[in-house]
């Protein structure tokens, strides 16, 4: 597994609410380089959440582009880039989004069951992730029965059951306490080193930043910073 690099160009994107357009994303130019990882920080409600969530495929731009490796994803079709997204692009929420009928071991074998994985290859992968994680104990217990880190372990473990190139994480540990926070923040940095992903991660917590070996800052919905000064990619 390798990282892929990703270049920004011009993005923008915009709601229309109440007659009016507002205007979240106004042009950000950003080059990341292939292995690199990178914290977003910021205020709220400049622009973090929404900037990574178009750059992840799930939401389309109102104008720019967005090129891995050279492709640019913004004009695939939405088949190919469902499945480009499935292959390359794993995510990690504040709020793990768990299936509460399926046992962890079910719930981290989802994306690639999904994919078409044989069912015994995906719930075999699954088990080794899960171990990677400190949960070879808790593989039947469901949601419900886990606590917040644990859930949130489960969904990190789901992250990187396709083998992403690309590894975005919201707010990782926004929802959890500040022991279980930093637990899930060193082992986010681990498994990126072990699996030479490009990590972005939008976060609010400066400890989690400080981690990362480089920084970007948006203010009011453009880079104002990209963390490049010092910064050997």
């Amino acid at each position: 597994m390798a990282g892929s690099r990703v270049d920004i160009h011009a993005l923008r994107k915009s709601y229309e609410h109440g007659g009016r357009t507002i205007e979240v994303l106004k042009g950000i130019d950003l080059t990341i380089g292939a292995g690199e990882m990178v914290a977003v920080v910021g205020s709220s409600g400049v622009g973090k959440s929404t900037f990574l969530h178009v750059l992840g495929t799930l939401d389309q731009p109102s104008a720019g582009s967005i090129d891995y490796d050279g492709q640019d994803v913004t004009r695939m079709p939405a088949a190919k880039l469902a499945d480009f997204r499935n292959h390359t692009i794993g995510f990690v929420f504040q709020f793990h989004h768990l299936l509460p009928e399926f046992t962890a071991l079910e719930n981290c074998a989802m994306p690639a069951l999904i994919s078409g994985m044989p069912h015994n290859d995906a719930l075999s992968r699954s088990a080794r992730l899960l171990d990677r994680v400190g949960l070879s104990d808790r593989v039947t217990h469901r949601p419900g029965e886990l606590s917040g880190g644990e859930q949130q372990r489960v969904a990190l473990a789901r992250a990187l059951i396709m083998e992403p190139r690309v590894l975005l994480a919201d707010e990782p540990t926004g929802n959890l306490d500040t022991h279980t926070g930093e637990a899930i923040h060193g082992l986010i940095v681990e498994l990126n080193r072990e699996h030479g992903m490009t990590l972005i991660v939008v976060t609010h917590n400066a400890d989690m930043a400080a981690r990362l070996p480089r920084r970007v800052r948006m203010v009011d919905g453009l880079v104002v910073d990209s963390g490049l000064e010092g910064h050997v990619a």
